[in-house]
């Protein structure tokens, strides 16, 4: 996994780094990016909105090829593929399933390879996705860590912290996603508030399907196995990276089949389901980030391209 890096490659960066100047200067006259001669760029959304935990496509379109490009929704810089002399390039976009309903601004800065700047944006629309919520009462032993368990669950929250920050510059998946169960019943529990013991709890970021223990486990896309983990709430885990700071994940776990490092393909079987960690039975929980956003990842089987 040498070839894993954290943001651009050069050309990228360099690009990015005389947009920033432009921006920094634009910014000191008292002008918006635009007002300072940066040429218009085409955006289109697929949809125009999307619930919370949701993802939409940005085309981006240009009158000449590009040869850097960044992209923010809202304060938010998102990975978006090298343009490579390109004029039109498309970014799959996610909304966390915490991101509050409203507009919010799309916004990309562009160089052409004659050195223009180029900018765009588009109003996204976010629609609350009202989340259900779950009131219950246990016993204090099983939501209160003792100190030990406690720096365990720390040191392992650190370790998916600066997993989230490995960006992988290529798209590595193709098409649109599968279920990563043959014959699998319905998903259920995505963005579930639940309060414990009068004290709400973070919401749950992924899906759970139920399945009986030994089902195998498929790569809904292609990817890099980023990390394979025994953690104590999620148990025997696997973290697929599908470039472009997405990310696919799959929890309690039975066995695991594969080790970091190792590509992956659409179908193949990387593991067993079961019920290691905190669960009460066997079951499979899919999750998935995009450039950090906690999205549902059944939003990953739509076609994603825009019209």
């Amino acid at each position: 996994m040498s070839d894993r890096s954290l943001g651009f490659r050069s050309p990228t960066a360099s690009g990015c780094t005389w947009l920033l100047l432009f921006t920094i200067a634009c910014t000191w006259l008292g002008f918006p990016p635009p007002a300072c001669g940066a040429s218009p760029l085409t955006l289109r959304l697929a949809p125009e909105q999307a619930k919370q935990g949701g993802v939409t496509v940005l085309s981006i379109e240009s009158p000449a090829p590009l040869r850097a490009l960044l992209v923010r929704v809202g304060d938010r810089e998102v990975h978006a593929p090298s343009p490579d002399g390109l004029a039109r390039v498309m970014v799959l976009l996610g909304i966390d399933l915490e991101q509050a309903p409203g507009i919010v601004v799309v916004r990309a800065e562009a160089v052409d390879e004659s050195g223009h700047p180029r900018s765009g944006q588009r109003r996204l629309r976010v629609m609350d996705a009202h989340f259900p919520i779950q009131r219950l009462t246990v016993p204090r032993p099983f939501v209160d860590l003792d100190p030990a368990t406690l720096a365990r669950v720390n040191r392992e929250k650190a370790t998916l912290d600066q997993l989230w920050k490995v960006v992988t510059s290529a798209q590595l998946w193709h098409g649109s996603f599968r279920v990563p169960l043959d014959a699998a019943g319905p998903a259920y529990g995505f963005g579930v508030r639940r309060i414990i013991n009068g004290e709400p709890r973070a919401p749950h970021t992924g899906v759970d399907f139920p399945a009986v223990a030994g089902t195998p486990v498929v790569a809904p896309n292609a990817g890099i196995v980023a990390l394979v983990a025994d953690h104590f709430f999620s148990g025997t885990s696997i973290f697929l990276d599908h470039g472009l700071g997405l990310y696919t994940m799959y929890f309690h776990l039975q066995e695991s089949l594969v080790q970091a490092g190792q590509q992956v393909e659409s179908g193949q079987i990387i593991a067993h389901a079961g019920s290691t960690g905190r669960a009460t039975g066997p079951h499979l929980h899919w999750g998935a980030r995009l450039d950090g956003a906690r999205i549902d990842p059944r939003e990953l089987m739509q076609p994603l391209s825009p019209k």
